[in-house]
């Protein structure tokens, strides 16, 4: 089976005319990535009246370019439809996947299925999905009491850190530590953000 990264990177640029057109490509991508759908109530292929329903609720943006009378999709309401069959996947309701799709740009989407790296340029996101995985207390308890003593502290004035503040959306706020050095193996980094969805998925319950 072709690799999720190669199917859905193939229709980068492309465009769809006409809704049956942009459903039949996003029945065949679908199918393709082998998302597993266990809720009865959510159809793991949408048609044409279901993608109609995701526009209204505004889940996929209306595309503004027409060819005559037929709407012209694009790769970003491409991405916005496989994110949302993706979320729906892992059980979160749509008021949420709301929240995480609507305003996304192709890169953020495309990180959020998972079809993008993450290593490079760090975006704010990012960050405070790194945040989110710092060592619970119980956990650094035991960390630091495997560790060798420390010698006995210089006679000098501890360096207070400083913290940047940046809103990543409404009511989603990063904070960002100056001593903080997030991981450079991108191995680590993608399951670092895995963990931080999951964390983020969680406290929406």
């Amino acid at each position: 089976m072709r690799p999720m990264s190669q199917t859905v990177l193939r229709e980068k640029g492309k465009k769809y005319v006409g809704l049956p057109e942009f459903a039949r490509v996003s029945e065949q991508m679908l199918s393709e990535m082998n998302l597993e759908q266990e809720r009865g109530t959510v159809t793991s292929v949408p048609d044409e009246r279901t993608i109609r329903y995701y526009m209204s609720e505004g889940l996929i943006q209306t595309p503004g370019e027409r060819h005559g009378t037929a709407s012209v999709f694009n790769y970003l309401n491409l991405l916005q439809l496989l994110t949302v069959k993706k979320l729906q996947a892992e059980h979160l309701p749509i008021r949420k996947i709301r929240e995480l799709v609507a305003g996304k740009s192709e890169q953020e989407l495309e990180l959020m299925l998972g079809v993008r790296s993450a290593s490079g340029k760090k975006t704010e996101a990012k960050r405070y999905l790194e945040t989110l995985l710092a060592p619970a207390p119980a956990q650094q308890l035991r960390q630091d009491a495997a560790a060798p003593a420390a010698p006995p502290p210089q006679a000098t004035a501890p360096q207070p850190h400083s913290w940047h503040r940046v809103e990543i959306e409404p009511g989603l706020e990063l904070h960002i530590r100056s001593d903080y050095a997030p991981p450079a193996a991108g191995a680590k980094t993608k399951t670092l953000l895995e963990k931080a969805i999951h964390r983020l998925r969680r406290l929406g319950r």
